[in-house]
């Protein structure tokens, strides 16, 4: 009774150590992970650079990372060769001594006694001693009658095995074949053992053999391989050291594609031409920059001068005050029509720029624009026919900027009294809008740039024709955003015709 009162009371002494450990331990666990962490982040910024260190290490190269794949490609597949060498060589040894050992043992049973029915041992051992053999002869108790072997403290009769079988034994690894013999007075068992030491050192040995010559192997692999593939690699780091030197300040450069005809000449092709899309690019941007530089300087100039004109003599001279303030707002009215045109263009570069997609009649927008160009310009005969009504999808407000720009153009380079022409009709899947004029035209070698950014010919570059280069790149712009194209046909001092083609099938909104 005592005892289990002490026994009870440790085991509440136990259950109230335990409590107040967790307790504790519950308590504690704020301070243990904050400490856990500021060891880590301790550890963190002393290993950092190590870390580093053997990042950079272990990134290797192209050549490294192929060397090695193919190195271990080529060693599993020799390691799979060998494996099935060995496995082929040991079973033709196995076949070769088990055979060995089915003819020795029907050789035994051959002449098993001599002419007075004795075990003829003579026989027996010269056999064994020929063939490196162990014969072992049991009564039908299991006693050795004979062995070839001095010392039976291992030997033991080993029934059922009828046909030769390898067994494991203290003493190494043999073929064992029992035979029973059966005679007029006894019955006996022979037991007929080849030691596989010999065999199985063949194994080994052709096993080194084949490490040893694989081992050589692998590494000449790995030194002609790496060698290879360096020289194969090589025109990557001509390539690499060639894009390296390409700046903004030297876009000239271009990758040798000289003497190669594989996967790297196509991938130098494609850098040449990403670099030569580039390198346009960037001279469209100069010259875009210039150009915009070019026609601001002009306004900017004006208004300046006006604006000292103004400072110095305008505040008492109302003429000079009026000629200065309509010449002022021209000028501003001309630099915000090009902000407004650059801003535009700049959208639409970006995608910036959406389409209001709306189903309208063709046919009233040309009347429209014809009938505003009469009011605006008297001095041209402006006609507008039209066979039949067309529908389209399009963005009405957009489409008529572009015909404004052509038809304004028109108006700009036709002589006083001269004729334009407007036209709609459809074909096949297109409604086409022509533009015609009889004036000025624009030489042949011209038609090609016309709808390039702040190009103007020669003739049109008069200051009397005003404009800015851009109308026919923004009217271009317009019409490809609706998937449409446009024509040019043009003879100087005969005329010019503007063909557009836009896509009479739905458009998708973008």
């Amino acid at each position: 009774m005592n005892s289990l009162k002490k026994i009870f009371r440790l085991l509440y002494q136990l259950i109230l150590f335990l409590f107040y450990g967790i307790k504790i331990l519950i308590k504690g666990l704020p301070y243990l992970f904050e400490s856990i962490g500021w060891v880590f982040q301790s550890f963190g910024k002393i290993f950092k650079g190590a870390r580093q260190r053997i990042r950079r290490l272990f990134r290797f190269s192209i050549t490294f990372k192929i060397t090695v794949v193919y190195a271990f490609i080529i060693s599993i597949l020799l390691l799979l060769s060998n494996a099935s060498i060995l496995l082929g060589f040991r079973f033709f040894l196995l076949e070769q001594v088990r055979k060995n050992v089915e003819r020795n043992t029907q050789f035994i049973l051959a002449y098993y006694t001599d002419e007075n029915g004795q075990i003829a041992q003579e026989n027996i051992v010269d056999l064994a001693k020929q063939e490196d053999l162990e014969i072992h002869i049991f009564d039908r108790e299991n006693i050795i009658v004979y062995s070839t072997e001095e010392d039976h403290t291992h030997i033991q009769l080993l029934l059922q095995l009828d046909s030769p079988t390898v067994l494991d034994q203290n003493f190494g690894q043999y073929m064992v074949l029992t035979k029973s013999i059966p005679t007029s007075t006894k019955n006996h068992f022979i037991q007929v053992e080849k030691n596989m030491k010999t065999d199985n050192a063949y194994i080994q040995i052709l096993g080194l053999v084949l490490l040893a010559v694989n081992g050589i192997g692998i590494v000449m692999i790995l030194i002609i391989g790496s060698s290879i593939s360096r020289r194969m690699l090589k025109p990557i780091e001509t390539m690499t050291e060639t894009v390296k030197n390409i700046n903004i300040y030297d876009l000239n450069r271009r990758l040798d594609v000289r003497g190669s005809q594989d996967e790297l000449k196509e991938l130098a092709e494609t850098f040449n031409e990403m670099f030569d899309g580039i390198q346009a690019s960037y001279d469209r941007q100069n010259q875009f920059v210039s150009d915009a530089s070019h026609e601001l300087r002009t306004p900017v100039a004006v208004i300046q001068g006006y604006a000292n004109l103004l400072d110095r003599w305008g505040k008492d001279d109302r003429a000079v005050l009026e000629e200065s303030i309509y010449a002022i707002k021209g000028e501003a009215e001309n630099m915000q029509s090009l902000m407004e045109k650059l801003l535009f263009l700049a959208r639409s570069d970006k995608g910036l720029q959406k389409l209001d997609i709306e189903e309208f009649v063709l046919n009233d927008l040309l009347d429209e624009v014809t009938k505003e160009t009469r009011l605006i310009d008297g001095n041209h005969d402006i006609q507008y026919t039209s066979k039949e009504k067309i529908s389209i999808l399009a963005d009405r407000k957009n489409l008529k900027q572009a015909l404004r720009v052509f038809i304004d153009n028109s108006v700009k380079f036709t002589p006083a009294g001269g004729a334009i022409h407007l036209e709609t009709f459809l074909q096949k899947k297109h409604a086409v809008i022509v533009i015609g004029d009889t004036g000025a035209g624009i030489p042949k070698e011209d038609i090609p740039h016309i709808f390039d950014r702040f190009y103007r010919s020669d003739k049109s570059r008069m200051k009397a024709s005003g404009g800015h280069g851009l109308g026919l790149s923004i009217a271009k712009l317009i019409i490809d955003r609706h998937k449409g194209r446009i024509e040019v046909e043009s003879t100087v001092q005969l005329g010019t015709k503007i063909k557009i083609y836009l896509p009479v099938s739905k458009i998708k909104k973008t």
